[in-house]
């Protein structure tokens, strides 16, 4: 049976959005080397030069998906904070625990072996937002800084490697809860 070859229309940025969504979940499902133009644009169901029409090189449609990548990261955190469900420590836990997510681990992993920034641009100022937002002000101080920044770093090394170093280090029938509990509790100290 026949596939209908009828055209869909969509707008340049619902095309440019199915484009960078499968993109995306080829990178997830088999790895850098699936992010080929021919196989992104099957994946979108688009042609090849679709695909370069809405990008105009590889180089710009890589360049597209970090950022994309990254922002989604942020607004993810932020729309988490913005909402404020179950106070404080709950707070924390959710925000770690989606900071954790290994599929964003292996997003993060691919920005960074690219050559891409883990962040979207610092003129946005998202990691900025996060500690404002954690420090209920809207100038974080230093040590809010320095909470995000640990958490950020902590959780994305989970999100990476979490259970090969939880592994070597015998901890592997651990639930990270209890990880994510005690660096609750270690931020927690004055």
């Amino acid at each position: 049976m026949k596939r209908s070859s009828r055209r869909r229309r969509r707008t340049a940025e619902q095309a440019r959005d199915e484009i960078l969504e499968a993109a995306e979940r080829l990178l997830l499902e088999d790895g850098a080397s699936a992010l080929k133009i021919a196989r992104i644009a099957s994946a979108a169901h688009m042609t090849h030069p679709g695909v370069l029409h809405h990008f105009g090189s590889v180089d710009q449609l890589i360049e597209a998906l970090h950022l994309r990548i990254s922002r989604r990261l942020r607004d993810d955190l932020l729309s988490l904070l913005a909402g404020g469900d179950g106070g404080g420590q709950e707070l924390f836990l959710q925000a770690a625990t989606r900071l954790a997510d290994p599929a964003k681990g292996r997003l993060l992993a691919w920005v960074l072996a690219s050559g891409g920034a883990p962040f979207p641009p610092a003129e946005e100022q998202g990691l900025t937002s996060i500690a404002a937002a954690l420090s209920e002000g809207e100038h974080p101080d230093q040590v809010a800084r320095y909470k995000v920044l640990l958490v950020v770093l902590a959780m994305l090394a989970e999100s990476m490697c979490g259970p090969e170093l939880r592994g070597r280090l015998g901890l592997e029938n651990e639930d990270p809860q209890r990880f994510r509990g005690w660096l609750l509790g270690l931020l927690a100290r004055p």
